[in-house]
């Protein structure tokens, strides 16, 4: 039997109600199941010890119940679904609801990042909590369960009050847990990481670290020792995480060595800077006006006079690669991109010069931009050449 679609009881739309669709199916995302049901465990315990609903307190206790479960278990799920996606976990389970058995795994693999190590960890109370009442997802739903007992019949009460409390605890972890599980993803790719330390881990570790002069005394050997001891690796995986901070750029930049860019010298970068302080040495809107009744004509030719002074300027300074080069820079700062994607961007910019070899353009673009400076020092100082980056800012 089918239902037309604006008959359906549930699914039919509105024009006067839009405000109110909402995103599932195909536009739906793992992450809002386990928002979705978290919040609903919350709004309604909430709403009853807010209201004073006493005599809901028995008949919602349960859907409270199931809701924060069910959480719980879509949140180890998309754990898990990560850890398998990462090739971290090669470990193949059945549709299931145990949620102890997730826990397990998760808790007994080496996921290689010390945060989402400890999340799994602070769930553990609360998935023995409810994975003794109901270890697959039946209690908290039905009377009584599949062999004819009656549900939860070790357990006469709850209190709501506890139960809120923990739920906003359990709500905190599995929301830091899903952020960095995010970011935990995303850093792989620039595989800056080892068997047991996360980019993350190894970036921490970077800054207990002495400056790169130190590395002969004591203070590296006191250094060395707390590292080991706090992150539980012994000398040869130590050494690993050091190898991969001496060439880093970002990294090593804070111990003492400086790295230059691919292609634009440091003093071809502060005449470009310095081009772009003259363009933008006063307000720009203030001098040609704002709009056409204000409008200075005068004005506004020799702005444009200007911003072609110094582009033509830029051009007989800077290669094409040099240009390529500075856009990189600019937006590897502004989007704030980790240093390992530099080399990729770069060669995708000249890939996209020598399909479109409007170079003027580019630097126009780039000349216009009132953030150029601010996004071009944060790309410099991610690229590892801090002591460029403070002569940009004072220049």
């Amino acid at each position: 039997m089918s239902i037309e679609n604006n008959n359906d009881p549930f699914f039919a739309l509105t024009e006067e109600g839009s405000d109110w669709n909402a995103c599932i199916g195909k536009q739906a995302h793992p992450e809002s199941y386990i928002d979705g049901y978290m919040d609903a465990a919350l709004e309604l315990v909430n709403a009853v010890i807010e209201k004073k609903q006493f005599l809901k307190r028995d008949t919602l206790a349960m859907p409270i119940l199931y809701n924060a479960r069910h959480a719980l278990e879509l949140a180890l799920k998309h754990m898990y679904d990560a850890f398998v996606g990462e090739n971290i976990i090669k470990t193949s389970f059945g549709t299931n609801h145990d949620i102890r058995s997730y826990w397990t795994l998760l808790s007994s693999t080496k996921l290689g990042d010390t945060e989402l190590t400890q999340q799994v960890k602070n769930l553990e109370i609360y998935v023995i909590s409810l994975s003794n009442i109901d270890d697959d997802g039946q209690e908290l739903r039905y009377a009584t369960t599949r062999d004819g007992k009656k549900s939860l019949k070790d357990k006469a009460l709850c209190n709501l009050v506890v139960i809120r409390e923990s739920l906003l605890k359990l709500q905190k972890i599995i929301s830091d847990s899903k952020y960095r599980l995010e970011a935990f993803i995303d850093e792989r790719r620039t595989k800056t990481y080892t068997n047991d330390l996360s980019r993350k881990d190894i970036e921490t570790i970077s800054k207990m670290l002495p400056p790169f002069n130190k590395w002969r005394e004591n203070i590296f050997v006191n250094a060395k020792q707390q590292i080991k001891e706090t992150y539980g690796i012994g000398s040869n995986k130590f050494s690993d995480a050091l190898d991969l901070i001496k060439n880093h750029r970002t990294m090593a930049s804070c111990l003492g060595k400086e790295f230059n860019l691919a292609h634009l010298t440091a003093e071809k970068l502060r005449s470009v800077v310095q081009e772009w302080k003259v363009l933008h040495g006063q307000n720009d809107l203030e001098e040609v006006g704002s709009d056409l009744v204000n409008l200075d004509f005068e004005a506004l030719v020799g702005h444009m006079e200007k911003y072609e002074e110094a582009q033509n300027n830029i051009l007989q300074l800077l290669s094409e690669d040099e240009i390529a080069d500075l856009e990189t820079v600019f937006y590897l700062g502004r989007s704030a991109l980790f240093c390992e994607l530099y080399e990729d961007e770069l060669t995708r910019v000249k890939r996209k010069y020598k399909t479109d070899r409007n170079l003027a353009e580019a630097v126009r673009h780039l000349l216009e931009k009132r953030n150029f400076l601010e996004e071009i020092v944060q790309g410099v100082k991610i690229l590892g050449n801090p002591t460029l980056a403070k002569a940009l800012e004072g220049q």
